[in-house]
């Protein structure tokens, strides 16, 4: 099954963003990305009426290949290419509030679980072939890591939940994803589409996965996929929060790093 999807907005970037987020309670999206010369660039905008107005940015020393908003704080985590993990207060960006080596390699992916009366946590997936699950307490030291049996380059991780269990989807450059049981440490399912995972989230009880070629709507508990064609490279691809879950279901926000574009779509 296949569907279309009908963009709303575009914006030029002046760099190569590779990750987006939604900043909850606000109408605000931030991204990261690289700039030409190889630094790194964290940017926030403001979606008024029909168009995104940059509200404030940052450039650092490594490019950043991802991020993630973290808690009730709104805290920005964000992963680079040197495989640092640090962590931004999103009303200034002079410096990180947390900066520490996580990974050996760049670090893909990372996503936060962020549950009321549970503990804060990150989740990371590197190109060195692990995911790691990080206390945001204590943030230098691993809780949990996950090393594939085989030499993968991991593109893509995101936490979530499957009848109230904490898991944690994750998705390869080779077109596999599979889903984690945190507390059963071990793999529930795993599929295979035909082009490597760019991005990875949950939303209710579906998994919105984006790849070089467009974009799959996984049914958790089946396993039954819904392809979104594009004509170019979907690096990140993220439900509207504030969208009911029906509407939720539809409606997107997609980055085309490759042609320097922000873009919204609802598909």
């Amino acid at each position: 099954m296949s569907t279309s999807s009908v963009s709303l907005l575009t914006r030029e970037l002046s760099f190569a963003p590779y990750d987006v987020k939604w900043i909850p309670c606000s109408s605000r999206v931030c991204t990261v990305g690289a700039t030409n010369h190889g630094t790194g660039k964290i940017a926030v905008y403001n979606l008024v009426g029909k168009q995104l107005e940059l509200k404030t940015e940052t450039e650092t020393n490594a490019a950043v290949r991802c991020a993630t908003i973290t808690g009730q704080t709104r805290s920005l985590a964000t992963g680079d290419f040197e495989g640092q993990l640090q962590l931004w207060d999103t009303q200034r960006f002079d410096i990180p509030l947390i900066s520490f080596k996580a990974h050996e390699s760049i670090i893909n992916s990372i996503d936060s679980y962020n549950q009321p009366k549970e503990p804060q946590e990150l989740v990371t997936g590197s190109r060195d072939g692990t995911v790691k699950v990080w206390d945001v307490r204590q943030p230098e030291n691993a809780v949990l890591t996950i090393k594939s049996k085989e030499s993968t380059d991991i593109w893509a991780v995101a936490y979530g939940q499957l009848k109230g269990e904490k898991v944690i989807a994750v998705g390869y450059e080779n077109g596999d994803i599979k889903l984690f049981h945190v507390n059963g440490s071990q793999y529930l399912w795993e599929l295979h589409v035909k082009d490597g995972i760019c991005s990875i989230e949950f939303n209710h009880d579906k998994i919105l996965a984006s790849t070089l070629s467009g974009a799959y709507v996984i049914d958790i508990a089946t396993g039954k996929t819904s392809e979104i064609q594009s004509p170019t490279t979907l690096w990140s691809v993220r439900h509207i929060p504030q969208q009911s879950q029906h509407e939720a279901n539809q409606r997107t926000c997609s980055f085309q790093a490759s042609h320097h574009l922000c873009r919204l779509e609802q598909g």
